[in-house]
């Protein structure tokens, strides 16, 4: 792969924190909390991957907040992380989700696990074991914060403050009468 320019999938980086599919992606969410490696359908139609090579899944994922989606389909892709000469591969079913997102990839704890992976929010850092020592991918807090920003403002978010929550619960709730009733 020396000396062969790669194709970006967005800006690279210093980092350049993943390579799917021989395309070099940044903006890819590292999610200890999801259980599906996904690919959103805006980067992987500039892969110029054919759809026809997905194959189908059965059954729609499951958000944090209880929503569903039906996934276009799922495709395994070699992923490759790091900086030569300390970086891992893999091969990672990834479901490939026509949806809106301000990232490419979100790497969830299938392919974490299997890169052996210790993330660091603090540092935005992952570290993970190669033949050549410790690699590591940095996050950008910047591009974080950008991508937190552009996801907030295409949203609309309703907000009920603790103070009205409370108010709601103070109010008494009338008597309930039992026993007989009395013509």
């Amino acid at each position: 792969m020396q000396g062969k320019r790669l194709p970006y999938l967005g800006r690279p980086t210093q980092g350049r924190p993943a390579q799917i599919a021989n395309y070099w992606t940044r903006r890819v969410l590292i999610d200890n909390g999801s259980s599906a490696d996904i690919l959103f359908w805006e980067a992987f139609s500039r892969m110029g991957i054919s759809p026809n090579r997905l194959w189908p899944v059965p059954m729609p994922l499951k958000g944090f907040t209880g929503d569903t989606i039906q996934p276009a389909g799922a495709n395994a892709l070699f992923v490759l992380v790091g900086v030569a000469p300390k970086t891992t591969s893999l091969m990672v079913d990834l479901l490939v989700v026509k949806a809106p997102s301000s990232y490419n990839v979100i790497l969830g704890r299938p392919s974490l696990n299997q890169m052996k992976v210790v993330t660091s929010t603090y540092h935005l850092k992952v570290k993970f074991p190669t033949a050549c020592g410790v690699g590591e991918m940095r996050g950008e807090q910047q591009a974080a914060r950008d991508g937190y920003t552009r996801e907030m403002k295409s949203k609309v978010v309703i907000i009920q403050t603790l103070a009205s929550s409370r108010k709601q619960l103070a109010e008494p709730v009338p008597p309930v009468r039992t026993g007989q009733v009395q013509e």
